[in-house]
């Protein structure tokens, strides 16, 4: 998929660039703060994203590179969790480098992340049918679906 070769490097230069080249004077309560939640960040959202690349085959650019469907590990819990570790990494690197204008850079770039989500979702309700509109049904996209204790199960 084109969008997806170009977005997500477009958006870690986008992002490492805004956050680099405007950081702004925080209070010295808040900066080493979000320097350090930043940096737990980085590095834990790099360790699920390589996690998560590691379940994919070698060769992974449509659904029928894949003999099933992935719904374990952490895709049990979201239908996108190698995009979830790339925007908690842009995150991350907005905060490491204490840049409120790169949040905002994270911020407004969230609805291409779901334009790339949606359309790789077409396409794999097209290969996967079913099976996957039933996995949709019960995972949300980036963060998982929270559960009412109200709500029976069956």
């Amino acid at each position: 998929m084109a969008f997806r070769k170009l977005f997500i490097p477009a958006f870690f230069f986008i992002v490492t660039v805004v956050s680099a080249l405007w950081s702004f004077s925080l209070p010295d309560k808040i900066a080493p703060a979000m320097h350090f939640i930043g940096l737990v960040l980085i590095v834990l959202s790099t360790a699920l994203a390589f996690y998560v690349h590691s379940l994919f085959p070698k060769r992974h650019d449509r659904p029928a590179d894949f003999n099933e469907l992935l719904t374990d590990g952490p895709y049990r819990y979201v239908r996108h969790p190698f995009y979830s570790a790339l925007i908690l990494i842009g995150f991350g690197i907005a905060l490491f480098f204490e840049s409120v204008p790169g949040l905002i850079a994270v911020i407004l770039m969230l609805p291409l992340w779901e334009k790339l989500a949606e359309l790789e979702e077409r396409e794999l309700l097209g290969y996967w049918g079913e099976e996957y509109r039933r996995f949709m049904e019960k995972r949300g996209r980036f963060v998982p679906k929270l559960r009412s204790p109200l709500r029976k199960t069956r």
